[in-house]
């Protein structure tokens, strides 16, 4: 006995499960009342997040035949038959757990069958170097380090913060410095009172307390900060090639990626002197941007801000990017490699807004909608193609 042979209850299934065929859709719109409850809920239950979830981990599962499997006994009352089927399948219809039971005959986990179909966004994670050099993995909250200077450095909430730590004098900068790898970001407080929200792949060297002339860190990578105000003491962001921002109070983002053909500052609010050696000293005024290629060429532009610092707020914000940045900014935060198997690929532009933490199946299926590509996820590998 097959499922099909009991045809309503195939075609509430086969969509649930992104399996129905045209003929079978308009034989579903026919059977079931338009504006009921049992509609609005099968609308919502076809679509958003679980759904693709649902879709893409079924693909290597032949669900005919796990279908008919429970279903062999043919003497049976339907609502015992159904009662079969759902146990098969309404796990998949809530999120994807009844996977599991088909793969362990495999002795393969759970865990280990997503990942090869999925790929959870990046987490609140990253390493800190001290003083002298020991490496400490930040993951848990409620806890302190110990600098060599007496600093108490507190982890609270998925953060450093150095604020507590005011000492009378500083005699000597001691440096600290937050490494913040692929599929990862982190925030930390500096001693004056300063926010870092810190980018995938990104580095920050700066001392445990500041001196008394100037507030100096150096960036690699990606960074958005809020710099408290203190007139006496310029903020001083040093990036390589002799490129460095130069502040006393104000709300930016800095882009220094070394394998970026450009480095990009964009001010949100206050002041902000760029500087490149002694060749260029630009002011920039609120939502300006200026952009500093490898040769030494810089270009200011008036841009919408939220497009460059969404990202420190949970968001992808694409205006017109070409693909190939686009999923270049992605790879860093979900720690996946994009392939394209075609160059012309790279130049189709994006502009839109995806949240960062949904996982990668989402935002690969809102990206393939937008672009006319498929993106096929394999072992964090995801090849890029023309639609077909």
């Amino acid at each position: 006995m097959n499922l099909k042979s009991n045809h309503k209850v195939w075609l509430v299934f086969a969509q649930l499960l992104g399996m129905e065929t045209e003929q079978e859709r308009r034989q579903l719109d026919e059977i079931v009342v338009p504006d009921s409850k049992e509609k609005l809920l099968l609308d919502e239950m076809s679509s958003g997040e679980d759904y693709l979830r649902r879709r893409q981990m079924i693909e290597d599962i032949d669900v005919d035949r796990e279908l008919e499997r429970v279903m062999r006994p043919r003497r049976r009352r339907l609502s015992v038959l159904l009662g079969r089927v759902a146990a098969v399948l309404l796990p998949l219809l809530l999120g994807g757990t009844a996977i599991y039971v088909m793969y362990s005959r495999n002795n393969a986990s759970l865990k280990n069958v997503i990942s090869l179909h999925d790929v959870e966004p990046g987490t609140l994670e990253a390493v800190l170097v001290t003083s002298d050099g020991t490496l400490r993995e930040l993951q848990t909250a409620g806890n302190h380090i110990n600098e060599k200077d007496g600093s108490k450095i507190m982890v609270d909430s998925a953060r450093l913060n150095y604020q507590d730590n005011r000492p009378e004098s500083v005699q000597e900068l001691i440096y600290n410095k937050l490494l913040v790898g692929r599929g990862h970001e982190y925030m930390l407080i500096l001693n004056d009172g300063t926010r870092v929200w810190m980018n995938s792949k990104s580095e920050l060297s700066y001392p445990v307390a500041f001196g008394e002339n100037v507030r100096r860190v150096r960036l690699s990578g990606e960074a958005y900060f809020e710099v408290t105000k203190d007139s006496v003491r310029p903020f001083i962001v040093e990036v390589d090639r002799g490129f460095e921002v130069k502040v006393l109070g104000t709300h930016f983002n800095i882009k220094a990626y070394d394998t970026d053909d450009s480095y990009e500052t964009t001010l949100v609010e206050g002041k902000v002197q760029v500087s490149q050696g002694h060749k260029t000293k630009i002011t920039l005024e609120p939502s300006e941007q200026m952009v500093i290629g490898k040769d030494g060429r810089h270009e200011v532009r008036v841009v919408n801000t939220s497009y460059y610092t969404a990202w420190h707020e949970g968001w992808f914000y694409f205006n017109d990017e070409s693909l190939e940045q686009v999923l270049t900014m992605i790879g860093r935060w979900y720690d996946v490699d994009f392939v394209f198997v075609k160059e012309n690929l790279k130049e189709i532009t994006v502009t839109g807004k995806l949240k960062r933490f949904e996982n990668l199946s989402v935002i690969l299926k809102m990206l393939e909608r937008t672009t006319g590509t498929e993106l096929m996820l394999k072992n964090r590998i995801v090849k890029v193609d023309k639609k077909k």
